[in-house]
């Protein structure tokens, strides 16, 4: 048994006197240095979250009771040790979206993804300054760090391109594209990664469950749309997404988080918000892979890249990313 193993079930016992700890097992973890374990006691199973004790984890912590507050469903704390970045919580289950939806008709993904966005209109009403708990801001220092990690990571490291008089001016550009995009949009809570792996299908019918929130940050509104509907494991076709960004639209509108807006602003908005988050996640995928040894997202960038040439045709003023795209990306990459 490795040491912290056993500290993890020293605690436990503390908990739980006399607890059989023979079901206690690691799970799947995600992108970011946090593990997780599960166990079952008689008929109930709890997760525990094996972290470092950083602001992160106090992060996790703050955002799990705001997010409860506003009845969303969330993991609910137990029990905490900081000094060990311990954190036990009741377990949402084994069920994402992402493993109903690849087996899913389309009624029923209508159904999952109506609750999806149901849920994220309550995240998006609350208010940022009317909480104790405050968020950072997806600023213009956050937009060129992450062009930044895309440089370094995806472009430099991954595919060995050198900065060159095509490739500055174009991240010029786009970082003042998306400084623009980002900073003209009604700004509220964002979840940062709310996908089909983030959310978990619950048969209590109170979905999505909600999780991997410690991240949030205060930012565009459609930012999290793209998270739910241009999802780096699961694609639909564009036509249905559209039909999903209307329905948020008149649920948002219903919920006086927004007034009508035309519908063409709303998908140019939300197009060019998910190229700034598909051009983010190339640097954050190569990261993993080269940094971090996570090297399965990699299989997922072929997805991000459809989507970012999809916008290219969308859009005239990208069409110095595309010829970039056409010229030291596409034929190395798909």
């Amino acid at each position: 048994m490795s040491t912290r193993l056993g500290e993890i079930k020293n605690w436990i016992s503390g908990l739980f006197p006399n607890i059989d700890l023979s079901s206690l097992h690691y799970i799947q973890a995600d992108a970011s240095d946090r593990k997780y374990l599960r166990f079952n006691l008689t008929e109930l199973s709890f997760i525990i979250m094996d972290s470092k004790p950083d602001a992160e984890f106090n992060n996790f912590i703050n955002i799990a009771q705001l997010l409860s507050k506003h009845r969303l469903t969330v993991p609910r704390i137990i029990e905490v040790n900081t000094e060990q970045g311990l954190i036990l919580m009741n377990d949402l289950g084994a069920q994402t979206y992402l493993s109903i939806l690849k087996e899913a008709n389309l009624a029923t993904a209508h159904k999952l993804y109506s609750d999806a966005i149901s849920a994220l209109i309550k995240m998006q009403l609350i208010a940022n300054q009317n909480n104790a708990y405050q968020l950072p801001n997806m600023d213009s220092e956050y937009i060129n760090n992450r062009l930044n990690v895309f440089n370094t990571w995806y472009l430099q490291h991954h595919l060995h391109l050198e900065p060159s008089n095509a490739m500055l001016p174009m991240l010029t550009n786009l970082q003042k594209m998306f400084n623009s995009v980002f900073q003209n949009q009604q700004q509220v809570f964002v979840h940062l990664d709310y996908h089909s792996r983030n959310l978990m299908y619950l048969t209590s019918n109170s979905n999505p469950g909600i999780l991997d929130f410690q991240d949030a940050m205060w930012g565009p509104i459609t930012y999290d749309l793209v998270s739910l509907l241009q999802d780096a494991y699961i694609t639909w076709p564009r036509a249905q997404v559209e039909i999903w960004v209307s329905l948020y639209v008149d649920m948002a509108v219903d919920a006086g988080l927004m007034v009508r807006q035309d519908s063409q602003q709303v998908l140019r908005n939300f197009d060019l918000v998910g190229l700034q988050r598909h051009i983010k996640n190339l640097g954050i995928f190569a990261r993993l892979h080269y940094r971090d040894k996570k090297s399965n997202y990699l299989q997922d960038i072929p997805t991000l890249l459809h989507y970012i040439v999809a916008a290219c045709h969308r859009y005239p003023e990208l069409s110095a990313l595309h010829e970039f795209l056409k010229e030291h990306i596409l034929e190395v990459s798909l």
